[in-house]
């Protein structure tokens, strides 16, 4: 599975490409969200991108509308862009500015015209599924051949058929791409092929640097901020009082390969951090879903990096390739 970082900023990428210049991440940038940046970034960053992949950035109009109207974001300004630049994304997604749908029918819908109309283009968008009807899934399985892969927003995700239909789509052949999803509870187990979000600077913006518990076996944060800032209380995950704080540690000094005092200095380190978690926790959760070996082994102090399966996650797989080219394998 492939963990697209949101919006992962230039100057990450420069310590990643600084710090750990040998891993390869996965990019989504968004459309009209700073389009300078996500072009220097695809000119500078070459070496440390895997893949890189477009959004219409429709959520951010969508959330935002003072800031944004239909004459500077609009299926045409995208258009527009995608005939400049669409030969720089692995594949981008379609204007689909109907989040709710409201405007479909038993005919057509907003985002099956602004479908039409960027294939009319000449381009090749990903649709996105809103609705998780039978219909809707029969439909695409059916066109395949056309679309290989889709996408499903983020407001479907609660859906109850969330997970069925996904896996009815991967038995067809189909990718499916999952908008806005990144816990490793709810990507163990999903037959999607790929899915985004933007936890790296989210764990960021609320002083937090997350990593993975293994008492619990999912991903936790700790907190640099020892008060919280709401109610002025001692925060319970201050990072001096975790349980966990050594395997923190550890995880900070051998697998990010920086100091603690450089996350407590500098905010930019910590969405440094969390992008090298990310980055970790797709092979974690691509071996987990292969059924490969994945029970992690600790001593009773700190994870163990001599440990055959966390060598196998860092670096290389049973047969002598590298992770990253068995991962490709799975693809």
């Amino acid at each position: 599975m492939r963990i697209y970082q949101s919006s992962l900023s230039y100057n990450t990428l420069k310590l990643i490409a600084e710090y750990a210049p040998d891993i390869k991440v996965n990019i989504l940038r968004s459309f009209d969200l700073n389009n300078d940046e996500t072009l220097e970034i695809i000119a500078s960053f070459s070496e440390i991108i895997n893949s890189i992949i477009l959004d219409s950035g429709v959520w951010f109009k969508f959330t935002n509308p003072l800031k944004y109207n239909n004459s500077v974001h609009s299926v045409k300004t995208y258009s527009e862009f995608l005939k400049q630049h669409s030969d720089k994304f692995d594949f981008y997604i379609n204007y689909d500015e109907d989040f709710t749908e409201e405007q479909r029918d038993e005919f057509s819908s907003l985002n099956e015209e602004n479908q039409k109309y960027l294939e009319s283009k000449g381009h090749n968008p990903v649709p996105v599924l809103h609705l998780l009807d039978d219909d809707l899934i029969n439909y695409y399985i059916e066109q395949k051949i056309k679309y290989p892969v889709v996408a499903i927003g983020s407001n479907a995700i609660g859906d109850p058929k969330f997970n069925s239909a996904v896996k009815k789509l991967y038995e067809n052949q189909i990718r499916v791409h999952a908008f806005r999803i990144g816990s490793s509870s709810k990507l163990t187990g999903l037959h999607a092929w790929s899915c985004d979000c933007s936890s790296h600077a989210q764990w960021t913006a609320s002083g937090r640097a997350v990593f993975f518990d293994r008492i619990k076996n999912q991903e936790t944060a700790l907190t640099f901020r020892p008060f919280e800032e709401r109610t002025g209380n001692l925060s319970k995950d201050f990072y001096q009082r975790h349980p966990l704080v050594d395997d923190f540690i550890w995880f900070i000094e051998d697998v990010v390969g920086v100091e603690i005092d450089d996350l407590i200095m500098d905010s930019n380190y910590r969405t440094f951090s969390n992008s090298i978690y990310y980055w970790w926790l797709e092979r974690y959760v691509t071996l987990r879903n292969s059924e490969a070996p994945y029970n992690i082994h600790f001593d009773d102090i700190k994870f163990d990096p001599t440990n055959v399966v966390l060598a196998r996650l860092f670096k290389n797989s049973d047969n002598g390739e590298s992770l990253d080219e068995w991962i490709a394998a799975q693809d």
